[in-house]
């Protein structure tokens, strides 16, 4: 029944893509992804078949550094074998990024021609926003935690869940703004909180996880509003009370990016929400 159903859903998508007024999804020339300054280049897999559009957003955690295992690519690989149809993958994930660069990027005109041809949405919301307030009131590199602020040096961890919750809600307001999630398989992902084994090292893993575990429950109940299934990366990466390490499981391959095991496991996680736009 399933395969019937996502067979069906696949023609939709083909036909309809992400806007209406679209019907066959083109590939980005290589002279214009050239031009690109907050994009990654386009690839597409030749065939003469037409391709489902999958369009990514997010850091290194998308694309690091081999590609061939990243995030993006082994669920770009499950999505053309559940469909029976080659991918085009628009990687627009950039390292070392914030949320508030991926807005950015979501206000280029080229990156928006991409939503209104895209069959497929990835979207992993940029962590770069977390650094200097978690090092900071870790005193990483000799820095002061007092100047994280507060009576309790903790302010600046409350200023990134709250600046981390408006941006990720203008994320997907920018994204379903253009692209309807009841027509256009939209996922996303809460993510794993990076650098476990330098926080444990410092003491300051038991001062995060709150913080961190709150946006990551912002995503999920924004995500859910705008009718965007989740997978909860976090819980399975970082257990109930969020102080695994992922890498005792191997599933990175330093304190950031995941390995081959920890790419499929999330790609798996984000296959099993299912092929349903509406679901």
């Amino acid at each position: 029944m399933r395969r019937v159903t996502v067979l069906l859903i696949a023609v939709a998508m083909l036909v309809a893509g992400c806007s209406s007024g679209m019907t066959n999804p083109t590939t980005t020339t290589a002279e214009a992804a050239a031009t690109m300054t907050t994009t990654a280049p386009t690839t597409t897999v030749a065939s003469d078949e037409e391709a489902m559009v999958i369009v990514g957003f997010g850091d290194s955690v998308m694309n690091t550094p081999d590609t061939s295992v990243a995030v993006l690519r082994v669920y770009a690989h499950m999505v053309g074998e559940e469909f029976g149809v080659p991918v085009d993958v628009r990687d627009y994930a950039q390292g070392a990024s914030k949320p508030t660069q991926l807005i950015t990027t979501l206000d280029s005109e080229m990156v928006q021609a991409s939503l209104e041809e895209a069959d497929v949405v990835l979207v992993e919301v940029p962590q770069r926003d977390v650094q200097w307030p978690f090092q900071t009131v870790a005193g990483w590199g000799g820095s002061d935690p007092a100047d994280c602020g507060g009576d309790d040096n903790q302010q600046c961890l409350r200023d990134y869940v709250t600046e981390n919750k408006a941006s990720v809600e203008e994320i997907f307001a920018k994204i379903t703004s253009i692209c309807d999630p009841s027509d256009t398989l939209i996922r996303t992902f809460t993510m794993f909180q990076m650098d476990v084994e330098t926080r444990k090292a410092e003491d300051a893993l038991d001062i995060t996880i709150p913080y961190f575990e709150e946006a990551q429950d912002n995503l999920e109940v924004i995500a859910a509003g705008y009718g965007i299934p989740v997978a909860d990366v976090y819980r399975e990466f970082m257990g109930p009370d969020g102080t695994n390490d992922p890498r005792d499981r191997d599933l990175l391959i330093d304190q950031r990016h995941p390995s081959e095991d920890g790419a499929r496991l999330i790609a798996e996680m984000l296959d099993d929400l299912g092929y349903d736009p509406a679901n």
